[in-house]
């Protein structure tokens, strides 16, 4: 049976040409200083939530702390290498804004955002399934696999996200993400959830807060929900991949987009073109072979 993965499928949502460059070419993500942070806090509060599920308690605030300082410690690790793997792809003007982010002040604003958490929100929370495995068939032979980050005991998603940026109002039943939650939700339980929240840490070193979306009585399509999964792996399958953000999106921007040379190419030369250069033959190359400055 083929698979696709949760996050593949979200990639291909934000954008078909960074699904293309990373699932099909083997091109490696770009490493952002960022994604370590925020990987760094969901690694945190994962362990908390695990260790709450246990013993009702969880990890105490000084504790998650020294976590989090840790773990950030470990993933900056991993950065530094991946940065000279990707660096020959990437552009000046990402490379300078790399540079300038603070690692200090990153881990202050993790910190603050570890006490706001567990002040304004922890206490509310009895975790259930915490990063829980699930599969379901899309259609035969294709099945979407995935993990839930969070339930509570009442049969409530939780998605947790961190910015920088206060949100604006969303509604969550047309989050695609939780869509696919509440569906995933059903395969492992049997039951539908009884309602979806995402819940915002907004980081800051002085002021951070917590920005909530709740929806009590959520209410799923699930045919429309698979229909648009099967729709996706049909436009893979058929080579579809176009980048759909308008040309003056700070998503595409030099500062922001570490595939932004790919795009650009690939725009240049068209797609047969492209795949002709870098796919190759065979596809699956050495790891050297991701990395070659390519002009």
């Amino acid at each position: 049976m083929k698979q696709i993965s949760f996050s593949g499928l979200m990639t291909y949502i934000r954008c078909p040409e960074h699904y293309l460059f990373h699932y099909v070419l083997g091109v490696v993500k770009s490493p952002r200083k960022v994604f370590k942070h925020g990987f760094a806090l969901h690694e945190t509060l994962q362990y908390h939530f695990e260790q709450k599920k246990e013993d009702g308690n969880g990890l105490k605030l000084v504790e998650a702390q020294e976590f989090f300082v840790e773990s950030f410690g470990n993933a900056l690790e991993e950065y530094k290498q991946e940065l000279e793997q990707a660096r020959p792809f990437l552009t000046r003007e990402y490379l300078s804004k790399e540079r300038n982010i603070k690692v200090g002040d990153m881990i202050d604003t993790g910190l603050q955002g570890l006490e706001t958490y567990f002040k304004r929100l922890n206490p509310y929370i009895e975790p259930d399934l915490v990063e829980a495995s699930f599969a379901f068939a899309v259609r035969p032979n294709l099945e979407l696999v995935g993990r839930i980050d969070m339930t509570d005991t009442k049969g409530v998603i939780h998605e947790l996200k961190t910015t920088r940026v206060t949100p604006n109002t969303q509604d969550v039943r047309t989050d695609p993400q939780l869509a696919i939650y509440q569906v995933g939700y059903q395969s492992i339980t049997g039951q539908a959830s009884r309602g979806i929240s995402k819940d915002f840490i907004v980081l800051s070193k002085n002021n951070s807060k917590i920005v909530r979306f709740r929806v009590v009585r959520p209410f799923i399509d699930k045919k429309t929900v698979l229909r648009n999964v099967a729709t996706i792996m049909d436009a893979i399958q058929r080579n579809i991949f176009y980048c759909l953000h308008p040309a003056d999106s700070w998503i595409c921007s030099k500062e922001w987009c570490g595939y932004y040379k790919f795009h650009q190419e690939l725009k240049r030369i068209g797609f047969p073109a492209f795949m002709a250069k870098y796919a190759g033959s065979p596809r699956k190359q050495t790891r050297r072979w991701r990395y070659k400055t390519r002009s």
